[in-house]
């Protein structure tokens, strides 16, 4: 991984904001992706640096630190490339003896311009700058593992992979974004956009590329993800399983680490053992060198989340063994306040120990590069929601059957009215009889602010706007079960989950990988009928067919519910370790404070949760509220490190006070 900046003034002559010195602060603040091994490339208007560890994957013998340039343009990137010579044949003999990421990219650039991200298959983040007209041009992938950053600083535009490299310019003045850190607080984890918890600093979402000409910065979506829906063909699952079956093949073997053993995060789930099967298969076909090893999570016996045993047979079937990873002595919140005072917003992402643990697991295998079963959910399976585009289509009976089929029926009637008819009725339906419950109706995804915000500071910040904007990127008259999928791949929070996760496995040293995030298996994925998705409850029916005779037949079987999830671990640490931290939070409350939370009812909950937290109903809103309070109290009470170590006591004149009600 490499940590990038970039700072582009649009005057003439040299600016004191594009100074050496200033540029190795911002690459040596990057907390993972940077290193040791740095280089800076210079001129009037602009400067650029690139930063990485002379342990990182298969670093480039040519060009090892990101960076590329020729007569017109300059590239950094930070990257990693698959199916490299289908770009190579595409540019043509201008590639010419390119190899490294930073240098393809170059080439693909000067080949198709601002097209050439429709050629990059991978998982990049990326700036060129183009040294003649003075205009920049910057992409990230559409999975977002790769994150960019972007603020305007006097007069001058400052771009880096790294929120806290963009901080750490002298000229930066950090201020908190409150409204961002209440949503984060409220756990409204689908209600941020392309903002950060540092006011004027935003992230470039995944999927889209920004031009910066003359000071003027325009974003733009390149991918979109089209579900077509096809119509279902009981005859044509078999064909389309081995379609999926080849590709996911491809897509394991172009993320294999040429260099070392491989690894994968294997569950006793659908998506990572199809991805150690297709790994596997393609070492016994010869079509990439092994070893392929798995790192498993093991849970508590009697933990419902417990898959050890599904997991020993998969790996058994290929004769490997897998690495353990004991979940039960993972403590959540182990190093919380350091976590805090390093993390560069307020979220925290509540399994980030675990990851770190599979990354340990993955290193002591003597590999540095590990796959995962990352999107799995999102192309093979549908939730419910189906049902209501069954009954828009008048298609009741249909919908009845489906709904006996997938043994619900503890849920009863308004069970199924919530999935199937709710969604189907015009807005001002809904509305009225939202108005005559005296409760308002929620939308598929939709969140409900803890009852411990502040009232005002949800009307100042506008919370409940931010709750109900879903920010679906469907085509025009998609169906509800389209819309779901297109949910997935255009919320910034899948990929600001997918960039954080990424960065947990890096600080062990480890790069990680999602081959069903290949973009050839999600348009195949995405194309293919409904019913290959969810058919009566049968989920996943595509990518276990495609998996026969790869996976035994217990891996492969039906499941009347979701196995491995992490629920009753959740549970499990916040009971543990939870009771004490949150106990604090009665006495003391940097967000009160601030006026984001209402300091009575933030105490009331607490009590509510330590007298019964295995009935406690927002256990993930107090979590997330807990972890902005570490997180804003770390910058409150202490120099912060973000732009000229200043504080932010009383930022913004925001502070309501410290009485019963702030």
């Amino acid at each position: 991984m490499t940590a990038i900046v970039g700072v582009f003034g649009h005057g003439g002559g040299a600016s004191p904001l594009l100074e050496e010195p200033a540029t190795r602060r911002m690459l040596a603040a990057a907390r993972v992706r940077g290193g040791t091994i740095a280089r800076i490339h210079r001129e009037d208007n602009a400067i650029l640096g690139v930063a990485h560890s002379s342990c990182d994957v298969e670093p480039p013998a040519n060009d090892p630190t990101g960076i590329a340039s020729d007569d017109e343009c300059v590239v950094v990137a930070d990257a990693s490339l698959y199916y490299v010579e289908d770009l190579r044949r595409a540019i043509g003999p201008a590639v010419g003896r390119a190899r490294t990421p930073a240098q393809l990219i170059l080439s693909a650039y000067r080949a198709f311009g601002d097209a050439c991200v429709e050629r990059l298959e991978g998982d990049f983040a990326f700036v060129v700058w183009n040294r003649k007209t003075g205009r920049v041009f910057c992409a990230r992938d559409f999975a977002g593992r790769r994150p960019l950053y972007v603020a305007e600083i006097g007069g001058a535009v400052v771009i880096a992979s790294d929120i806290a490299s963009v901080t750490a310019h002298p000229a930066m003045s950090a201020e908190p974004n409150l409204a961002v850190i209440g949503a984060d607080a409220a756990a409204m984890i689908f209600s941020i956009d392309d903002e950060t918890a540092i006011r004027g600093v935003r992230s470039l979402r995944a999927g889209w590329t920004m031009t910066v000409d003359h000071g003027s910065i325009e974003t733009h979506r390149y991918w979109h993800p089209r579900v077509t829906e096809a119509s279902a063909n009981a005859h044509e699952i078999d064909d389309g399983a081995a379609q999926l079956r080849a590709l996911l093949m491809d897509a394991v073997r172009e993320r294999f680490d040429g260099g070392g053993p491989t690894t994968v995060w294997m569950s006793g789930g659908r998506d990572s053992t199809a991805v150690f099967a297709a790994g596997q298969q393609a070492i016994r076909e010869r079509r990439v060198r092994g070893p392929f090893l798995p790192v498993s999570r093991s849970d508590p016996v009697g933990d419902v989340g417990r898959e050890d045993d599904v997991i020993d047979e998969v790996a058994a079937f290929w004769g490997v063994s897998p690495r353990w990873v004991d979940a039960g002595a993972v403590r959540m919140f182990a190093d919380a306040e350091a976590g805090a005072r390093t993390r560069p917003q307020p979220f925290a992402q509540p399994f980030g120990n675990l990851t770190r643990a599979l990354a340990q697991g993955t290193r002591a295998l003597g590999s540095r590069v590990a796959l995962d079963g990352y999107g799995g959910d999102f192309l093979f399976q549908v939730s419910q929601i189906f049902l209501a585009d069954l009954v828009a289509r008048g298609r009741l009976t249909t919908a009845l059957r489906e709904w006996r089929a997938m043994d619900r029926q503890h849920e009863g009637w308004r069970g199924f009215a919530r999935w199937s008819v709710l969604p189907a009725l015009p807005a001002w339906t809904r509305r009225a009889l939202a108005a005559a419950r005296g409760r308002p109706h929620r939308a598929h995804f939709e969140r409900a602010l803890p009852p411990w915000m502040d009232a005002g500071f949800i009307r100042d910040h506008g919370l409940i706007e931010r709750a109900t904007a879903l920010g679906v990127d469907a085509q025009p008259g998609a169906t509800r079960t389209a819309r779901e999928t297109s949910f997935y791949f255009s919320h910034p929070q899948f990929a600001r989950i997918n960039a954080m996760m990424g960065e947990f496995a890096l600080e062990q040293g480890v790069e990680l990988r999602s081959p069903l995030l290949d973009e050839r298996v999600v348009r195949f994925a995405l194309a293919r009928p409904r019913e290959e998705r969810n058919f009566g409850g049968d989920r996943k029916r595509l990518i276990r067919r495609a998996m026969r005779g790869l996976l035994p037949e217990r891996a492969l079987a039906p499941r009347p519910f979701k196995t491995g999830t992490l629920a009753s671990y959740f549970a499990r640490e916040m009971q543990r370790d939870g009771v004490s931290m949150f106990s604090e939070l009665r006495s003391r409350s940097t967000l009160a404070e601030h006026g984001i939370v209402d300091r009575v009812a933030l105490a009331r909950a607490v009590d509510d949760f330590v007298a019964n937290p295995k009935g406690f109903p927002n256990s993930e809103a107090l979590f997330c509220t807990l972890q902005a309070e570490l997180w804003l109290r770390a910058r409150t009470s202490e120099p912060t490190g973000l732009g000229r170590g200043s504080t932010w006591n009383d930022v913004g004149g925001k502070r309501r006070g410290s009485g019963a009600h702030v």
